[in-house]
């Protein structure tokens, strides 16, 4: 199968484009790539500089796309500093322009299947109540329901259906492994800079990017008719979680601070994943203690 991979230099890119060639897909990288970021894919993969958001992205999209079987939309822009003034921005446009883009482009290139990469922090706070595909996602916190970036993303890729193009969405956790958020915590552990805001007593889903990637390649694999699939790891409690992660790094555990709010609790259910793709996560989310 000819397999294209839109977003192919980001940290799921990294451990799903080499994925798929040893399973004997052949591979299409597009991303806007620089020596360095060529260098961290394996030599046999097609890569292709784009830029999914440039003025010509669309002209150069068919060509792109033509012959290919798959494609799946990984491009994502995480800011380093959540909060800074227009931090989201090129995510958003991202999820929204840049996805309709490529579903325009995956239709007049006949392509068979479609895969997106989405999220499940949109869904709401339910507590210690388990969270599967059918909850609907929570109000933006600004805006209309409507003005969700997420849920205009994923709205797109249903109405694939009205073109006869198979798709499924892939809902990822929180990302811990090699280049996510995790290294940046267990730096403020050692520093004794991480609090915990509130108890700690919330869940959190969270998924080891190499099981993210993999399963991509199930979902190749199998290639469930129109569907949507939590993809997480067992949840945890936030504290819990990370008294583990100072425990394990030999730093002291973070204090809680019961002045500041308790953050949303998302305990998702990856039960639809293990039952339809045949997907189960095979590594920790904590990283190996060093000897």
């Amino acid at each position: 199968m000819n397999v294209c991979v839109v977003g192919a230099t980001g940290v799921l890119g990294r451990s799903l484009v080499p994925l798929l060639l040893e399973n004997e897909f052949a591979v299409r990288a597009l991303a806007r790539f620089t020596d360095e970021k060529r260098s961290r894919l394996p030599r046999s993969a097609d890569c292709r500089t784009f830029d999914l958001l440039s003025d010509d992205a669309p002209q150069q999209l068919p060509s792109l796309l033509h012959g290919f079987d798959a494609v799946l939309h990984i491009a994502t822009a995480i800011p380093s500093d959540f909060t800074a003034p227009g931090a989201w921005d090129l995510n958003t446009r991202l999820r929204t322009v840049g996805t309709q883009r490529l579903l325009q482009a995956s239709i007049a290139s006949r392509i068979k299947y479609y895969i997106q990469q989405s999220i499940t922090m949109r869904y709401p706070d339910l507590g210690d109540n388990w969270i599967d595909e059918d909850v609907p996602f929570a109000p933006p916190l600004q805006g209309p329901p409507e003005s969700d970036p997420v849920t205009i993303m994923e709205d797109q890729v249903r109405r694939l259906s009205d073109a006869n193009v198979g798709w499924c969405i892939l809902r990822g956790g929180i990302f811990v492994g090699p280049g996510t958020f995790q290294e940046g915590a267990v730096q403020r552990l050692k520093e004794g800079k991480e609090v915990i805001s509130g108890d700690g007593n919330e869940f959190i889903s969270l998924v080891h990017v190499a099981d993210m990637a993999s399963a991509f390649a199930k979902a190749l694999q199998v290639r469930p008719s129109n569907g949507i699939f939590n993809i997480v790891a067992e949840p945890i409690c936030n504290g819990d979680y990370r008294d583990h992660l100072a425990d394990i790094v030999g730093a002291v555990r973070p204090k809680r601070d019961m002045n500041q709010s308790r953050p949303v609790s998302n305990r998702c259910s990856n039960a639809r994943a293990k039952s339809v793709l045949q997907w189960s996560p095979q590594h920790s989310i904590f990283p190996t203690p060093k000897t």
